[in-house]
């Protein structure tokens, strides 16, 4: 009767183990799906990153030559105020002249 009731216990356990492995493999399979799903989205941001840094380089470039042409820009526009204020300077200076020599005779 002791053998019976040991081989009923070994039985409730070994079915509890075949459910609890049939309830692991299914989750396994589970693991499987989503680990393969993280490898795509992985992949995808290693794509869009990649892409990023070559917008990044491009922006950097293109920065650089606009700084660049603005340098030449300004300095070509205090060329032309110093040119400018040259001119008047030149204008104004004989007209002063006259008008004191006008005003002194």
């Amino acid at each position: 009767m002791i053998f019976y009731l040991g081989e009923a216990v070994l039985f409730a356990a070994l079915l509890l183990t075949s459910l609890q492995v049939l309830r692991m493999r299914s989750e396994l399979k589970r693991m499987r799906a989503y680990h393969a799903e993280f490898q795509q989205v992985f992949g995808k941001t290693e794509a869009a990153l990649g892409a990023i840094q070559a917008t990044v380089r491009d922006l950097q470039a293109s920065g650089r030559d606009v700084v660049e042409e603005l340098g030449v820009r300004i300095d070509a526009g205090r060329r032309l105020v110093s040119d400018i204020k040259l001119v008047c300077a030149n204008a104004e200076a004989p007209g002063t002249r006259t008008g004191r020599k006008a005003s002194a005779a």
